[in-house]
């Protein structure tokens, strides 16, 4: 669906993502979590467009359609009710219902056959996408993300940066993208419309990257954990729970492999002192530490 290859992206001289890779598959719910700070909002930005990497690729079709929930749009404001607000997510079908109003007003004092054709075909093909139905989903969502149905009618200006966010949200919904990435969507939701977008989240067959602080709201929802640490990915396929599981094993073999390794250095480097000021064992001694020097490293496990 998406694949990120040996994407560098840099801040000064701080590379928050290192040359990582990433392949996204069709209908894969992923958790992106890591610390604040770590590049998970950029990750999102980046393979929305909004900023560009230092190097590395991302490609995939051409036509995919991407949802994106970002802080940011606290900010947006509109005269518009929330109802008209959420419904233009159907940019396309909204087009063609301006358009069978425009003809139907026309077609009052003017009969042209051309007019008469082209409303029967504007109106099949508005039928055909869903037309008629758009404003009940539009209001179901909304309900279900905590508004009233008196809310629906009001401006978006009158509410909350926190509840101007759930419309924002509810119109990314209604769009239905192919990958669908929320940033911290939990932040301004209740209990029951946090439960609500679990319910609808479990149902969206696209692809999910969601990234949240709420451990139990991950745990219910993602199939996969992409861990950013140090500037690279860190792949679990599993919940939330499982990661912890996993990242504990994971950090308990690499604990043990590095002291395995200190110990080894320790050896050498015995042997190399003894070894060093006897001529006859020179040659060996340089040979240890030229195999030192290119041992791999092993990190130690940071708490």
């Amino acid at each position: 669906m998406l694949a990120i290859h040996n994407l560098t992206y840099e801040i000064g001289s701080r590379k928050l993502l290192d040359a990582v890779s990433w392949h996204l598959h069709d209908g894969c719910k992923y958790g992106l979590i890591g610390p604040n700070g770590t590049g998970k909002s950029t990750l999102l930005r980046i393979i929305a467009g909004e900023y560009t990497a230092q190097s590395g690729t991302i490609t995939g079709s051409n036509d995919m359609t991407i949802g994106f929930l970002n802080q940011d749009l606290l900010s947006y404001q509109s005269d518009n009710s929330i109802l008209h607000v959420a419904m233009e997510a159907f940019e396309e079908v909204n087009k063609m219902h301006d358009e069978i109003e425009a003809i139907i007003e026309k077609l009052h004092h003017d009969h042209d056959e051309k007019l008469i054709h082209r409303l029967s075909d504007l109106q099949t093909a508005y039928e055909a996408q869903g037309g008629y139905d758009i404003q009940h989903q539009s209001e179901k969502i909304l309900e279900g993300l905590g508004f009233t149905t008196v809310d629906l009618h009001r401006p978006l200006k009158e509410f909350s940066g926190g509840w101007r966010m759930r419309v924002m949200l509810a119109k990314i919904l209604l769009r239905k993208p192919q990958l669908l990435m929320l940033d911290e969507p939990t932040n301004h939701l209740d209990l029951p419309s946090i439960e609500w977008l679990e319910e609808y989240l479990a149902g969206y067959d696209g692809t999910l990257i969601l990234v949240s602080h709420d451990r139990f709201f991950l745990d219910r929802i993602v199939d996969h954990i992409i861990e950013i640490d140090n500037g690279k990915l860190i792949p679990y396929a599993g919940n939330y729970s499982f990661y912890l599981e996993e990242k504990a094993l994971r950090q308990e073999l690499q604990q043990n492999q590095f002291n395995n390794q200190q110990k080894f250095i320790k050896e050498q480097e015995k042997l190399i002192n003894r070894f060093r000021a006897k001529a006859s064992k020179a040659k060996m001694a340089q040979s240890r530490i030229k195999m030192l020097e290119k041992l791999e490293k092993i990190d130690e496990v940071q708490e």
